[in-house]
């Protein structure tokens, strides 16, 4: 080995370890100012006969970028398979290295390199049994083969960012997402608690002595009527003992309260969880654009300047108030109980009144009751 040879392999070595010790990792590109730092020659004109070496044994390549020329590190095997290659297959093979992650499409490669069609496709059939190259479906083009090389995976604007499968919109994937999305917020939105809701309900009338069948339809003969639970609630009902039943809801955290979830803690909770593959590579543009979308579709709502809590959070009383039974049966919601001007008010028995104030989470202003009540 020539003390060329032997420069070239040092300066390739030392290039591959600041290369692996940097941020970019193996796919960094170096400056000549760089590769001269490295410390085996002092000037330019000894440099370039280095990467000539280097270029010559396909270690190495060059990239033109600002009106500057840059180098890239291949690995010793690919550098080795396309020592092997045509003219033609190390000219298609250039071409698909330099469109990096977006993917060459065949039209393309035939109006850069000058083949024919039939000379493409044997070409690509010989790279992708190498394991030189592979094939890509591109979102935007799903009928245009694309490729990349093997080593790496196709950038966001072909395969359409974390929530695509295979070059398609996973709507699966995107409402599994969203619903855990939606129970994390819940969890954090609102304190849980319970109500006591009027339960009323109607005294059922005695069956006649001719719907008994072992009454034999005598007149004179009496019978015992069996008392179920039912029954004797509704007797203390009908002696004006009232009764009430317990419904789970929802009370909302007093004004000023800032620990709502924000984007980054719904990313944070998507992230560990690890029920996507694509989770590492979220970002808080992708959970902001989902978070976009619940916000739409009502399910909800921004708090402060960047929380979130669930729409509607209420349980029970929220569908109690819609289905009209504030003032009536549980049993039975199209039912109108007796109350009184103020309990048939949406305040009079509204489960966070005290909570209720200008400016806070609960206010009169964003009070949904109210226009459900006046409507009715």
């Amino acid at each position: 080995m020539s003390k060329l040879e032997e420069q070239s392999e040092e300066l390739y070595q030392k290039a591959l370890v600041a290369a692996v010790a940097s941020t970019e990792g193996k796919a960094k590109i170096f400056t000549s100012e760089e590769l001269i730092a490295l410390g085996v020659v002092g000037k330019v004109e000894d440099l370039m006969g280095l990467v000539q070496g280097l270029l010559n044994d396909q270690l190495i390549r060059l990239l033109h970028l600002d009106h500057k020329v840059l180098y890239a590190l291949r690995s010793r095997d690919v550098a080795e398979k396309l020592r092997r290659l045509s003219g033609d297959e190390l000219m298609v093979y250039s071409h698909v290295e330099s469109s990096g992650t977006n993917g060459a499409w065949t039209k393309n490669l035939k109006i850069k390199t000058g083949l024919v069609q039939t000379v493409i496709n044997k070409v690509i059939k010989t790279l992708e049994s190498k394991t030189l190259i592979k094939s890509v479906k591109n979102i935007k083009n799903p009928t245009q083969k694309s490729y990349i090389l093997s080593h790496l995976d196709p950038g966001e604007d072909v395969r359409g960012g974390p929530w695509h499968t295979d070059g398609e919109l996973d709507m699966e994937m995107i409402g599994i997402t969203a619903d855990m999305c939606v129970r994390f917020i819940e969890s954090k939105s609102w304190v849980k608690g319970h109500i006591k809701v009027e339960r009323h309900r109607s005294i059922s009338p005695l069956p006649s002595l001719s719907d008994n069948p072992d009454s034999g339809g005598s007149a004179g003969t009496k019978r015992k009527r069996t008392t179920d639970t039912d029954d004797i609630e509704d007797l203390h009902l009908k002696h004006g003992q009232r009764s009430h039943v317990k419904i789970e809801t929802q009370i909302a955290h007093p004004p000023g309260y800032d620990n709502y979830p924000t984007v980054q803690s719904v990313l944070a909770f998507v992230q560990q969880t690890g029920f996507l593959k694509t989770s590492a590579s979220l970002t808080q543009e992708d959970i902001q654009g989902l978070l976009d979308v619940l916000a739409l579709d009502g399910r909800i709502e921004k708090v402060g300047v960047s929380g979130y809590r669930t729409v509607k959070g209420i349980k029970g009383a929220t569908d109690a108030m819609k289905n009209g039974y504030t003032g009536g049966s549980v049993a039975d919601a199209g039912e109108e109980g007796e109350g009184t001007g103020l309990t048939q008010t949406p305040c009079g028995r509204c489960p966070v009144y005290n909570l209720c104030q200008e400016g806070g989470p609960v206010n009169p202003q964003n009070c949904e009751y109210y226009e459900l009540w006046l409507k009715a």
